[in-house]
């Protein structure tokens, strides 16, 4: 018997793939999307909505109003001029303690749900630069987790050891719905190709792909 699970689903790619992955490996029972007022945070509810109808799996978005305080974040500023210069380095990007917030209300959820796994879509690349994406901060939150659920909740990333490169190609094998990626900063109708996170998708495409 399958695992139940619950997936955090951003609509990029990373989360797409892992997604895609779980369906198969897992038992989903619905993907979370979180609002916490990042410019994004339309196209990234539409985005992941579309996934989870290609997948079949039910939606859930999760409001984190809470965040409007946090007025000097730049993700969280609303200004209709913004532009992909500012949005190239860690502190321009950078949302406190998201990554483990997000995956404590995914616990919840997975403890009153019965689902023994959270699927996330961290990623070698990423682990590089972001702290929060480290394999020793699923390995801390895991340590953590089995304190704090009775169901001993476990998080998972069915992308942790790729690169985002290696992370497309392995979508495509999975047949992920990579036509509904969703991965700039900006969260505007069509993606910037400039930020730090366009940037990044784009090399996905570039033919010098590393081997799975």
């Amino acid at each position: 018997m399958k695992p139940k699970s619950i997936i955090l689903l951003s609509g990029g790619l990373d989360s797409i793939v892992s997604a895609t992955i779980g369906r198969q490996k897992t038992e989903p029972l619905f993907a979370l999307t979180f609002d916490y007022g990042q410019r994004a945070a339309r196209m990234e509810i539409r985005a992941a909505r579309r996934i989870c109808c290609a997948l079949k799996i039910k939606h859930k978005t999760v409001t984190l109003p809470f965040f409007k305080d946090f007025k000097k974040l730049r993700m969280l500023k609303k200004t209709k001029h913004a532009s992909p210069k500012q949005y190239t380095k860690l502190e321009d990007v950078w949302i406190p303690n998201r990554n483990s917030l997000f995956i404590n209300v995914a616990a919840c959820y997975a403890e009153y749900y019965e689902a023994e796994i959270i699927i996330t879509g961290f990623n070698r690349d990423e682990a590089r630069e972001f702290p929060d994406n480290k394999p020793q901060f699923i390995a801390a939150i895991n340590h953590s987790l089995m304190y704090s659920t009775l169901k001993k909740v476990k998080v998972v990333s069915y992308v942790a050891d790729y690169t985002k490169k290696q992370i497309f190609k392995v979508g495509k094998r999975y047949k992920a719905p990579l036509q509904y990626v969703y991965s700039c900063y900006l969260g505007g109708a069509r993606m910037c190709g400039k930020c730090a996170s366009c940037r990044r998708l784009n090399k996905c495409f570039d033919p010098g792909n590393d081997k799975v």
